[in-house]
């Protein structure tokens, strides 16, 4: 198996996760911290579509940014109460599942000479030594871990298990 396959299908396979988190929560609600400081569900989708894009460029990608995808979720940016700043419920699954999905495609197209490259230089050199890895851990280890604040955010809600 190609490493760009080994990253691309639990890639793809987040979307049926978030999928399963997010379908029944009520869109008035999609952008609510629920009076606590946990992140909502519109910042998390739109905080992990971010860095999807971010993983496509460490690998030489151009995901196209929205105008205010950095200043709403890069890193250090907090979760803010106001739902106005964040896209509709729709709109967040959307734009979650066409930047995983357009990551995960970007992969695939990738050689294997950009996944052995040199992770020197970027925030993740002294965690990981391959870009490969970095993509990996970006596409596959933080995507289920912000999930599982959205996991924590239904019990809040006094929704239950999503599964």
């Amino acid at each position: 198996m190609s490493t760009a396959q080994t990253i691309t299908d639990p890639t793809r396979f987040m979307i049926n996760l978030a999928g399963m988190l997010v379908d029944d929560i009520d869109a008035d609600r999609f952008a609510d911290r629920l009076g606590t400081s946990i992140n909502h569900p519109a910042f998390v989708l739109g905080h992990l579509g971010y860095y999807a894009g971010v993983a496509m460029t460490f690998l030489g990608g151009d995901p196209n940014f929205g105008p205010d995808e950095a200043e709403l979720y890069e890193h250090g940016k907090e979760c803010e109460d106001d739902p106005s700043k964040y896209p509709s419920k729709d709109e967040a699954i959307a734009a979650f599942n066409a930047r995983i999905n357009a990551a995960a495609d970007y992969v695939e197209a990738c050689d294997e000479s950009a996944f052995e490259a040199s992770s020197a230089g970027t925030p993740f050199e002294s965690r990981f030594p391959t870009m490969g890895a970095v993509v990996a851990f970006m596409l596959i280890g933080h995507v289920p871990f912000h999930l599982g604040q959205i996991s924590a955010w239904r019990r809040v809600a006094g929704m239950g298990s999503a599964s």
